[in-house]
């Protein structure tokens, strides 16, 4: 059975808000709001992807066409760290580069008929207790419509010091 191409870019977009994820960050838990939408192109899901997601509690209408929020909780030990995003997968960083409280980053991912492309800047804010960003991914996948582009914006806010139940 072929892997739909949204399993291959979910986590690498998901993982977006986290690029501010270096010393730059408080740990604790954080509340994640991610919001994406296609400007051409768009998924077309099989079956079988659509029941995987609701069985681990992801409705697709929410991913893209309005706000996803979430909660996560970043570890002292993962806050310690000043390390670019890792997106694991298919998708890969290319290009990385925090300039004081900004970070640029370039990712590219590949599997089979699957190509794309894109960039994501983010900006820390409130002495690194929240951020925002924006995302843009351009790439061709037949079920992902053909061509398409995908843009997004991400922000995050700093919950506290215990991380309790994730979202």
């Amino acid at each position: 059975m072929r892997k739909s191409s949204l399993w291959i870019l979910l986590p690498a977009l998901l993982a977006l808000p986290l690029a501010a994820n270096a010393a730059h960050r408080k740990p604790g838990l954080w509340e994640g709001t991610t919001d994406l939408h296609f400007t051409k192109g768009g998924p077309q899901i099989p079956p079988e992807a659509l029941a995987r997601m609701k069985q681990q509690g992801i409705d697709p209408s929410k991913l893209f066409g309005g706000p996803h929020t979430y909660k996560h909780c970043l570890t002292p030990e993962e806050a310690a760290k000043d390390e670019h995003p890792q997106f694991g997968g298919n998708c890969n960083t290319t290009a990385a580069s925090w300039s004081g409280d900004t970070f640029h980053g370039e990712l590219a991912c590949h599997q089979g008929q699957h190509q794309s492309h894109g960039t994501f800047n983010a900006t820390l804010g409130s002495g690194g207790e929240s951020y925002t960003g924006t995302m843009h991914m351009e790439g061709s996948d037949p079920q992902l419509g053909g061509d398409y582009v995908m843009e997004g914006s991400f922000s995050g806010k700093w919950i506290g010091a215990q991380c309790g139940k994730e979202g």
